[in-house]
């Protein structure tokens, strides 16, 4: 479901012990330094009050965006989802995002200290809680498609504490004192991981179960996805929320966050996306992943500042990506 990041290295030179020695080394001392720098920024956010702490985070994000931490990489996926904006237009959109990541990441440290209630408190609003009856847990399986906008993690830890059971499918950061912090967080809030290359089983056990399996699909997914138009741009899209809705009969349910001024939430349910008959196999996975890519791209129409631009989002060339039939 999502590509091996291996099979970039296949056309690189070979290195030699040496280079892949010091290679390891920088990469060591760089995670060390991101590490630091995480543990750090939560200790002084936890001296501070929550709305002193959030604007903490957005100030965190107006720095990195004037130091131009992955600042190309944010403008180019604007021009390309938003070829008609000026560069005023898009230079205020990409200092926005920036603030919303600050924002989110503030968040998300300070989420587990939060007391009974608080969480509640933030949240502003449920749209479309009509279709709540699908995602009751016990009653019938269902597949969360999600994507990184407003704060994803904190929508995932309220519908945990209200008692959902939720599984989330994650691809683990290359940061691993960073990945083992994100999923001790993840699991205090009530949220399980299944990781990419644990296989289907547990996945689809889970959601006959009864319980909801929840997909961040708006990653780049390499050679293993299909081209799919996000945009009018192909994108390689991973087929994982496809393939269980189609193995399992669950429907594809698109949640998303969004942030309502500066520290409150509110999350969009759009209507179920139904596991699809009458088709072949090919076929219907890729009607499936158009309908949810579909959704995730009227809900960042509106509330383009709060989309996390930084992902290389169009970066596989979509002649090489597979078909709905390839290995997954």
């Amino acid at each position: 479901m999502v590509g091996n990041a291996a099979d970039n290295s296949l056309s690189q030179p070979p290195q030699s012990g040496h280079e892949e020695k010091r290679t390891g080394s920088l990469k060591a001392i760089q995670y060390w330094v991101e590490w630091a720098l995480l543990v750090a920024f939560r200790r002084v956010l936890t001296l501070l009050p929550w709305p002193i702490a959030i604007a903490t985070g957005a100030a965190v994000g107006e720095i990195a965006y004037r130091l131009g931490i992955r600042r190309k990489v944010v403008f180019t996926n604007l021009a390309l989802a938003f070829p008609d904006w000026t560069h005023d237009q898009r230079r205020r959109v990409a200092r926005q995002s920036y603030r919303n990541a600050g924002r989110t990441l503030a968040e998300y440290i300070l989420l587990p200290s939060l007391r009974p209630g608080q969480l509640e408190q933030i949240v502003e609003q449920v749209e479309g809680l009509g279709y709540a009856d699908l995602v009751e847990a016990g009653r019938k399986p269902v597949i969360v498609l999600t994507g990184h906008i407003g704060n994803w993690e904190l929508m995932g830890a309220h519908f945990a504490r209200m008692g959902y059971s939720l599984k989330v499918f994650a691809k683990p950061l290359h940061n691993p004192r960073i990945e083992s912090a994100l999923l001790h967080t993840r699991r205090s809030l009530g949220l399980d991981v299944l990781y990419t290359g644990e296989g289907l089983k547990p996945a689809v056990r889970h959601l006959r179960e009864g319980g909801i399996l929840v997909f961040l699909a708006d990653q780049d997914a390499r050679k293993a996805g299909v081209a799919i138009s996000f945009f009018g741009k192909p994108a390689s899209t991973a087929l994982g929320p496809a393939v269980f809705a189609q193995l399992t009969r669950a429907p594809i349910v698109p949640v998303f966050a969004i942030r309502v001024g500066t520290s409150r939430h509110r999350f969009v349910i759009f209507p179920p996306i139904q596991p699809l008959t009458g088709l072949d196999r090919n076929a219907a996975l890729e009607q499936l992943t158009r309908s949810h890519v579909e959704a995730l791209e009227s809900i960042i129409r509106q509330h383009p500042e709060q989309y996390f631009w930084f992902h290389r989002r169009w970066t596989t060339r979509t002649d090489k990506t597979a078909g709905p039939s390839a290995p997954r």
